[in-house]
């Protein structure tokens, strides 16, 4: 409707001098425009009257046990029945949730994968294509309560046992949550990994000199003053640039520079809170998963609290003692932080609108964009250029071109046609 009120002012200002329809016949008087207000009506109840139908069709399927999208890995949708069946890749995936709870690296499951030839087909532009699990997808799926029973879409979470006697789960409800509680970062078992050393932007920043495909190396060089410094250096031999390496903190003072003349207005927080109410619902079914996900992890914590409790006044005057009391303080603080980002997760779902920013906060945001920047840790750094950008490439001197992350791209080309700019390249 805002489109047509749109249309019919621009008529009546002259704008449109004319419109043609295949099936009706527009005149440019009060009769002709009143015929078109009256097909905007009825297109907008034939697009609300569908949506209707389409919720209705999607919550009774899933009140049967039947889901909506691309099937689940490691299984079909019966023609017939619509219901999950296991397939070629079941007893695959359910070996990796098995190796995920023995303490396994997505990295290492992502390869057993591999070589089991895990794989579906999908279609991209009319042509077959191989699609194979990459490990942000197995991530998604050891974060999936319906491998062990629980069908969450729609805004409804669906038992799927009492629905469907025949379904059968990948995994059990204990080893989802000892899962949930690896990926919160910890284990049941003495498992220890090797840290690598954190550098920001590693694998982010590439050559705009030679604008090589290889990302530039990222570490700590010594300076003549004997103090190290973190840099980027490009290795590609045919390379001119002149050093070979660039100071980390000429790439984070750019972008403190461009943050500082990242100004969005209304019609960007328009463009911004239209988008969002899009995929709304599509918000809310990632956080009942991130909730379901949470509560196995702070199950599988709550357990081991009880268990250690219950043990240690046997190992009083024993070396195992402070270890153990260490063990239950640690167990505590992340019960404590579970219970507290459940309940904020919960409070998001009983009110959506609090997923989306109000105006002032949109504004605001922006506006302190580069001052977060600057405040935040190496880390936060990293988080908040991975947000807002593709990539960064460096020449001599700075950034160079920025290549900006979707919603930004759209907003930031918004402002430049607005405003005539083209700096924002």
């Amino acid at each position: 409707m805002l489109e047509g009120g749109v249309i019919m002012n621009m008529i009546d200002e002259g704008v449109i001098k004319d419109i043609r329809f295949r099936s009706h016949q527009f005149s440019n008087d009060a009769n002709g425009k009143m015929l078109l207000g009256i097909l905007f009506v009825f297109s907008k109840q034939y697009s609300d009257d569908l949506s209707d139908k389409v919720n209705r069709g999607v919550q009774g399927n899933l009140s049967e046990g039947k889901s909506a999208g691309t099937p689940k890995w490691g299984y079909n949708r019966d023609e017939v029945t619509g219901h999950y069946e296991p397939d070629d890749n079941f007893n695959a995936l359910k070996e990796a949730w098995r190796m995920r709870a023995s303490g396994e690296s997505l990295d290492s499951i992502t390869e057993y994968l591999t070589k089991q030839n895990v794989h579906r087909f999908t279609k991209v532009l009319g042509k077959r294509r191989v699609l194979r699990i990459s490990k942000s997808t197995l991530s998604n799926i050891f974060h999936d309560p319906f491998y062990y029973g629980v069908l969450v879409q729609s805004g409804q979470s669906v038992d799927l046992f009492q629905l469907l006697p025949n379904f059968v789960p990948v995994t059990d409800r204990t080893t989802y949550d000892l899962v949930q509680a690896i990926g919160y970062g910890r284990t049941k078992g003495a498992v220890t990994q090797k840290r690598t050393v954190f550098y920001p932007l590693r694998g982010f920043v590439y050559c705009a000199v030679c604008n090589s495909p290889s990302y530039m190396k990222v570490g700590k060089n010594r300076t003549g003053s004997g103090q190290h410094v973190l840099s980027y250096r490009c290795d590609n031999k045919d390379c001119t640039r002149s050093p070979k390496s660039f100071r980390a903190k000429h790439i984070f003072n750019s972008i403190y520079e461009r943050l500082e003349k990242f100004e969005l207005g209304d019609e960007a927080y328009e463009r911004y809170s239209t988008e969002l109410d899009g995929y709304t619902d599509e918000k809310v079914q990632a956080i009942r998963e991130d909730i379901h996900s949470k509560r196995g992890a702070l199950s599988h914590i709550t357990k081991e609290l009880n268990e250690r409790s219950l043990a240690i006044g046997r190992l009083t005057d024993t070396p195992a003692y402070k270890p153990n009391m260490d063990e239950l303080e640690r167990l505590t603080t992340q019960r404590t932080e579970l219970e507290s980002a459940i309940k904020s997760l919960e409070e998001k779902i009983a009110d959506p609108h609090k997923i989306k920013l109000n105006k002032d906060e949109f504004l605001n945001l922006v506006k302190s964009a580069a001052d977060k920047m600057r405040a935040g840790s190496a880390m936060e750094k990293d988080v908040l250029c991975r947000i807002l950008f593709l990539n960064l490439a460096v020449d001599n001197e700075k950034v160079a071109p920025y290549h900006w992350r979707e919603p930004f791209a759209t907003l930031i080309r918004a402002t430049e046609i607005v405003d005539g700019g083209g700096g924002w390249s």
